[in-house]
């Protein structure tokens, strides 16, 4: 019964306008009760009011997980927005987001939502116009500032960390059948073909890691070949999905570069499959996997590729890299062992085309 005393309490200093005081008790009573749906909605709400809006998504996004029908009774009409998101009712979503913003009309939030939904459907110009509205209201907003950028083709270091969470967090229920069905993704499956063309003889490695493990796609062929297999990503949702196959013997919830950069674990083997896609400037996790390597350790990577600059941020809302600057990065960190053209995977008719390499950290 603790946690409804501490989601009690959390009520008691929002009503006297508390709000940090309360978020510490909701997340008391989280802790004790990870399903408490009250607790959780009322969580989202207080991080509403305080302008934490990717904050609030997440605990609203959590209660309509817990508790679909959550959505269809309460009075707060933001959960049957996130219900209509999840399940694809996309016009349904955004008749609800348009009453929400008749009686809330400086919400950022509701226009950040109704610009996800538009872009949902591809129609641009409707996208930008609410992304452009929910950072007039709300300007350092940084995920419709991403989005922005993304669709008007400017190109930032990296995505906020919220909009990756968030993003994984929605897609991990449906993350399988929609690359291997949908986008026909097949890089998890070239990694053993891989090693074996580098080296024949190599069958085993002590300790491997999976960065960007998502839901573990690349972790069933990988316990074959490590006696220790450790995966680490970003998102709660997927990272719970790859628990639930029993094949990781350690699985790590945040950011690969803040637990790798001061880490002192080493490992044989590292895994990067669709992980910098998602990162513009990628020279911090080079050195992060670096801070971690055994001597002669293996760095297996992908990148979406393309000629140019840098690296550009794609209407995708993912990156793409060129060659010419990552090996730039590494000249002084790895050699290049090898390297395979592949097709990343297909969007509509179209095949994006992406490279593997492989790296071994220099002497």
């Amino acid at each position: 019964m603790k946690h409804k005393l501490y989601n009690i309490r959390g009520k008691r200093c929002a009503k006297l306008g508390q709000l940090d005081a309360a978020i510490s008790y909701y997340e008391k009573a989280i802790s004790i009760k990870p399903e408490y749906v009250e607790a959780h909605y009322n969580l989202g709400s207080a991080n509403h009011k305080l302008g934490q809006l990717d904050l609030a998504v997440r605990s609203y996004k959590k209660v309509v997980a817990i508790k679909p029908e959550y959505a269809a009774i309460h009075k707060n009409k933001i959960l049957s927005v996130v219900y209509f998101f999840s399940k694809g009712l996309i016009p349904d979503a955004i008749d609800a987001l348009e009453g929400l913003i008749k009686d809330s009309p400086n919400d950022a939030l509701l226009f950040n939502m109704t610009g996800g939904c538009y872009a949902s459907q591809g129609k641009t110009d409707l996208a930008v116009k609410f992304y452009e509205k929910a950072l007039i209201l709300k300007p350092d907003y940084a995920i419709p500032q991403h989005m922005l950028n993304s669709l008007q083709g400017n190109t930032s270091k990296g995505p906020p960390q919220e909009y990756v969470k968030n993003l994984f967090d929605d897609y991990a229920e449906r993350f399988d059948t929609s690359l291997l069905d949908q986008l026909q993704y097949k890089l998890p499956f070239l990694i053993k073909e891989i090693i074996l063309k580098i080296d024949p003889e190599r069958t085993k490695f002590d300790k491997v890691i999976d960065l960007g493990c998502g839901t573990g796609l690349s972790g069933t062929d990988l316990c074959g070949i490590s006696n220790n297999l450790t995966g680490i990503d970003i998102s709660v949702n997927m990272v719970s999905k790859a628990r639930d196959l029993g094949i990781y013997d350690s699985l790590i919830v945040g950011d690969i570069v803040e637990i790798l950069s001061p880490a002192k674990e080493k490992y044989d083997l590292f895994i990067a499959l669709d992980v910098l896609i998602y990162i513009g400037e990628v020279e911090s996790i080079f050195n992060a996997v670096k801070n971690c390597c055994n001597k002669n350790a293996l760095f297996i990577f992908s990148i979406e590729i393309q000629e140019g600059s840098d690296y550009s941020l794609l209407k995708s809302s993912r990156y793409a890299h060129s060659e010419s600057y990552i090996l730039n990065i590494v000249s002084d960190m790895f050699k290049v062992l090898g390297s395979q053209d592949v097709r990343l995977r297909k969007e509509g008719d179209v095949w994006i085309d992406g490279k593997i390499y492989i790296m071994q950290l220099t002497s």
